[in-house]
């Protein structure tokens, strides 16, 4: 078998030392543009690639952050989430070790202890529970950062996402429209994500005198069958509403699948509106107005303090705060007469 190609390797047939090849390699500001372009041709024609393993024990750090959710797949915002993450840190040349829970706190615990046992140098988590106690005592001295609703403001490292203002926007908008009667569909398990999208739709409700109505069905893990039950027991009640705002976008479509089947038009009959503004280009013909989550602006973040945190850099902002903004698209009009 071929030796694996070295510093060394590169050195010798450029005439330089290792070290200085090391330095070229890394752009070193004392080492001339020539040499550097020069020593870089030479590592492509001997197919070098750095040894990461080796980099690290020199440096004493990790290049490997771990990140656990609570689920995966496409009814959920972690793919997304994650994507961003895995691409961001890549740029970095850090990679990604991913665990996702299926919203179990002591799969949670086991995954995390497995990522310290691995020596990660920092974890991502975006928590089954508002409670992350077992989380930091599993982490020990290794940096977390919590993402996500669910996350205690509290929490001195943690990017957290303002649902409270998700509430504002849905009714002002909803509102705006001329509806009155506006019902939130949310689902279980209760938890900082949902108080808080409850909590700002209520004040944003009472603020205009109008009288807030909350339901929540099903469970998280199938918002879509959530928001066909929430419809069809309002039918059934001769009670719906002339808007309905959605805890989630797959509970929104539930929702109008539900109303369609009953020969109800959205948004004749019904304005509906959704939540994370993930699945668009996934159903690009239902048109669905939402509230979007900046997924992809709160990956970066994580991934820059993560790396903040492994190095020890005392300036970095632990905690930040991510709005979400409205998507007006075709799910959503004026009340009828």
């Amino acid at each position: 078998m071929q030796n694996r190609p070295t510093l060394k390797t590169i050195g010798k047939l450029a005439g330089l030392s290792h070290v200085a090849v090391s330095k070229a390699l890394r752009d070193a500001p004392d080492i001339s543009a020539a040499t550097k372009e020069r020593v870089r041709k030479i590592a492509e024609e001997v197919g070098y690639t750095p040894n990461v393993a080796a980099r690290n024990l020199y440096l004493r750090r990790s290049s490997t952050i771990g990140m656990v959710v609570p689920a995966m797949g496409e009814h959920t915002a972690y793919d997304l989430i994650f994507n961003e993450i895995s691409a961001a840190a890549a740029d970095l040349e850090f990679c990604v070790m991913l665990g996702s829970s299926h919203r179990s706190p002591q799969l949670e615990k086991r995954h995390c202890s497995m990522m310290v046992g691995n020596q990660v140098g920092a974890i991502i988590v975006a928590p089954c529970t508002s409670d992350v106690s077992h989380i930091k005592a599993i982490c020990g001295s290794i940096p977390v950062i919590f993402i996500g609703g669910k996350t205690d403001p509290g929490e001195p490292c943690a990017l957290l996402c303002d649902y409270h203002t998700s509430g504002t926007l849905a009714v002002e908008h909803l509102a705006g429209l001329g509806h009155r009667d506006i019902a939130l569909l949310t689902y279980e398990p209760e938890n900082r994500t949902i108080l808080q999208k409850e909590t700002g739709y209520t004040q944003a409700m009472e603020q205009r005198g109008l009288i807030p109505r909350i339901l929540r069905f099903g469970c998280a893990a199938n918002t879509m069958q959530a928001g066909m039950e929430a419809v069809e027991t309002l039918l059934a009640e001769g009670a719906l509403p002339t808007a309905l705002w959605c805890a989630s976008d797959y509970m929104a479509i539930g929702a109008m699948h539900a109303l369609r089947l009953r020969g109800l038009s959205v948004p004749g009959d019904v304005s509906v509106m959704g939540h994370d503004d993930l699945y668009s280009s996934l159903y690009p013909d239902i048109g669905l107005t939402t509230l979007h989550t900046p997924m992809a602006e709160l990956g970066k973040a994580a991934v820059q303090l993560s790396i903040a945190l492994m190095e020890r850099d005392s300036q970095v902002q632990t905690q930040q705060i991510f709005r979400p903004t409205l998507v007006v698209r075709e799910t959503t009009g004026p009340v009828r007469p």
